[in-house]
């Protein structure tokens, strides 16, 4: 309960830091000196320091901008969501070259689906990660063991698809079935101290997947560099703009993943698909984006995708080791 009420902070969390990354409209125009750095205005904001002209003292107002950073960033969400999903190249070229007023920021976007992501498998708990239930009647046909006896054997266990996970890595560590030998006597000592509470392990690990989740950005820079790093006009500011809307589409495809799941046979119908789907995603997102013909996109899909899964693998250590470490 604990972790789904954080989860739900964190969600707040990132919709309010987003909300103040894009803020829209703020307000009347203003006359008169401005009251933080004492300069004439003479419009909506400052022309010497950029605050407000309008300033409110209500908290109606102070609800009102909570509000707002939560559930939308003005018109613009609607026009940026679509974009994403299905016009993602296009998105990132108007992005890159300047068309910015209508869309949101791709740090912004990121923050808000990243947090939400997390908030939605903290909240959908077993059910994002379950057993699908078609491949659960599978198991239960399957041979069972001779004897329960034969499966308390160290090495000769299976994992119970019905029962508590974190219990049987606890139980299988106890009965030494998991041994740790990393040659850093510290670091075993910690992982056999989580391995006594996998629970909390996993808790660590995904705090820290969602805390470190901008670190994907600076890995994945050095490889999306590397496709590109001949072609004349292209800096690593377009990099991240790329980056940044790509890892939040496939956020966002996740979150789908995980809502679908309380609907019985869905993930049967849409597993096959998605791999397909963020494929797909990535040829027109680097077609458009950096304004490559049909041959260049195509050689470059499969290398990206290549260099997001080594990315990734290398973000999975990091927050592995920060979370058992830590």
């Amino acid at each position: 309960m604990n972790g789904e009420i954080e989860a739900a902070g964190a969600a707040v969390t990132a919709g309010v830091v987003a909300g103040a990354i894009d803020k829209g409209d703020h307000g009347a125009e203003g006359h008169g000196p401005c009251s933080n750095c004492g300069a004439q205005i003479d419009g909506k904001f400052c022309a010497s320091c950029g605050q407000p002209a309008h300033l409110h003292r209500t908290l109606g107002h102070m609800a009102e901008e909570f509000l707002h950073g939560i559930i939308h960033f003005d018109t613009r969400a609607w026009r940026t969501l679509p974009m994403l999903v299905f016009r993602p190249g296009t998105l990132t070229h108007a992005y890159i070259h300047g068309k910015r007023a209508k869309y949101i920021s791709p740090l912004a976007m990121f923050l808000l689906v990243i947090f939400s992501m997390f908030a939605v498998f903290a909240f959908a708990g077993g059910a994002a990660v379950g057993v699908d239930p078609a491949l659960r009647a599978e198991f239960a046909d399957a041979p069972q063991p001779v004897s329960p006896e034969a499966g308390s054997e160290p090495g000769n266990y299976r994992v119970d698809t019905d029962g508590d996970i974190f219990a049987q890595i606890k139980a299988a560590y106890e009965r030494g079935d998991i041994t740790v030998n990393t040659s850093w006597a510290g670091l075993d000592k910690k992982i056999k101290r989580k391995l006594e509470n996998p629970e909390l392990a996993f808790y660590k690990i995904q705090n820290a997947a969602y805390k470190f989740a901008f670190l994907l950005v600076p890995i994945s820079l050095p490889f999306l560099w590397f496709l590109f790093f001949w072609k004349r006009g292209v800096t690593l500011f377009d990099h991240a703009v790329y980056i940044l809307y790509s890892l939040s589409f496939v956020s966002l495809l996740f979150i789908t993943l995980s809502l679908l799941a309380y609907i019985p046979g869905a993930l049967s119908v849409i597993s096959p698909w998605w791999m397909f789907a963020i494929l797909v995603h990535a040829y027109f997102q680097v077609k458009g984006g950096y304004s490559l013909g049909w041959f260049s996109a195509l050689w470059r899909t499969p290398v990206l995708m290549l260099f997001a899964a080594l990315g990734l693998a290398l973000f999975l250590v990091a927050i592995i080791v920060v979370g058992v470490a830590g």
